[in-house]
């Protein structure tokens, strides 16, 4: 989903009309089109206006992540779940990275230097973690 089309799904999930969201941000009908059309990125202020006044804490990450190259190169793409969803995968990578990446990392790492020899374990362990930290934000 673009930000565009996000910017539309907070605002339709509070079950607000363009008008009556464009009153509660302070801001006009034509910028609340210009932002769910794409046409425009609303400045941080409006999003997080958004973001408090449809309770969707998720619209600040996806705002954060699409406007700021830097933000767009470190943060991960996540998708919105439910809490119990959410809960429950993170609890399932929690276990998962125990089980195996978190020893691989710490066993790889403890030398201080990843040789030619580590690299695609060193490799695999970071990607367990990176999904481990793509269910904490999610």
């Amino acid at each position: 989903m673009e930000l565009h089309e996000r910017i539309a799904f907070v605002r339709k999930a509070a079950g607000l009309t363009q008008e009556r969201w464009a009153e509660i941000l302070g801001i006009s009908v034509d910028s609340v089109k210009a932002y769910e059309t794409g046409k425009t990125i609303p400045p941080d202020e409006i999003a997080l206006g958004m973001s408090e006044a449809a309770g969707q804490q998720i619209y600040c990450y996806w705002h954060l992540l699409n406007k700021s190259r830097v933000a767009g190169r470190i943060l991960q793409e996540v998708e919105r779940r439910t809490l119990p969803e959410a809960v429950l995968t993170l609890l399932v990578r929690v276990q998962d990275f125990q089980r195996g990446g978190l020893q691989d990392l710490l066993r790889l790492a403890a030398d201080g230097k990843i040789d030619q020899t580590e690299t695609l374990a060193f490799g695999e362990a970071l990607g367990e973690l990176d999904g481990l930290i793509r269910a904490a934000y999610e």
